[in-house]
């Protein structure tokens, strides 16, 4: 049988008060494992053409928590909730409910390592190679000839509204504080079935009472304070990229796997620096019965959306 789907993210960060700008004297850390990224500039300001801003644009970030001023880039829109874009698949679609695919191992290099200009993944293989779960990006030896992404075509419908293949829907994560007073914001879920099954397509693969077959996409951005780690459990795909940059790299339909973003250790690859805001965008995919879960656990208590052609 094939392993109970399960999806766990938290971040752990310091809690460290940064000024409006951040400690250039020493810039960012060199990350180990990372993809080569351009570092930010002298200003502070990546150069990788994603939109970024100090702490006097985006607010006081303290904590890992963003307060918004008088001129700052929140616009009143910081909070603890994340604006979530789901989009419904049916079994029919090449990439979902593959019949031959039951357990496969993390594969990575599936994907481009940034962005295309509408924030969207880019379509790099459809093997990729099997990944060194001690890294964020790395891979090792080996891999199948067998696909877990039928072709270019097949993926640009993943995080793309596209009549007649997916259907989409806005919705919402509240994250909580838990414990009360802990600083730690989390939600989880031993059921995650965003979709109902009097949505989207409905019940699917055929035969279920759930609504499996899913891809799910938020765009957000964030306060980096040194410190920050990313940890991911789950499965099926997930890919996070930082200030348009690819962080972490899970791919493939996989059982429970475990990926971290150090952003201390991958600024310089990141192009990243303590004291900015950034753009975090995740891609997940529920490609696979038979079950599905999905924590996040975050000391960050504030993000502000954003807003991208869907």
């Amino acid at each position: 049988m094939y392993p109970r789907s399960f999806f766990l993210l938290t971040f752990a960060a310091a809690a460290l008060a940064c000024s409006s700008a951040p400690d250039e004297s020493s810039g960012p850390t060199s990350g180990s494992g990372g993809s080569s990224g351009t570092p930010a500039s002298s200003s502070g300001t990546p150069t990788s053409g994603v939109s970024s801003s100090t702490g006097d644009d985006f607010g006081t970030i303290t904590g890992g928590n963003v307060t918004t001023g008088a001129g700052g880039g929140g616009g009143g829109d910081c909070k603890s909730v994340l604006d979530v874009t789901y989009r419904d698949f049916k079994e029919t679609h090449p990439d979902f409910e593959m019949a031959s695919f039951r357990g496969d191992e993390p594969r990575r290099h599936l994907i481009e390592p940034t962005l295309d200009g509408d924030r969207k993944p880019v379509f790099l293989d459809s093997v990729g190679c099997f990944a060194d779960l001690t890294t964020p990006l790395s891979c090792r030896d080996g891999v199948g000839p067998q696909k877990t992404i039928t072709s270019e075509e097949s993926f640009n419908q993943w995080y793309r509204d596209v009549p007649g293949v997916n259907m989409t829907l806005a919705k919402e994560l509240t994250l909580q504080e838990s414990p009360p007073g802990s600083g730690q914001y989390v939600f989880e879920s031993a059921a995650f079935f965003p979709l109902g099954t009097d949505e989207g397509f409905g019940p699917s693969p055929a035969g279920r009472d759930k609504n499996f077959l899913f891809t799910t996409e938020i765009h957000l951005m964030f306060g980096y304070v040194a410190g920050q780690k990313f940890t991911f459990i789950g499965d099926d795909d997930i890919w996070i990229f930082i200030n348009g940059k690819l962080a972490l790299d899970l791919g493939s339909m996989h059982g429970p796997a475990e990926g971290v973003i150090d952003f201390d250790a991958q600024a310089q690859d990141l192009g990243i620096f303590p004291g900015n805001s950034y753009a975090m965008d995740i891609f997940h995919a529920e490609r696979h019965t038979d079950g599905s879960n999905f924590r996040i656990e975050t000391n960050i208590s504030c993000f502000v959306p954003v807003d991208i052609p869907l």
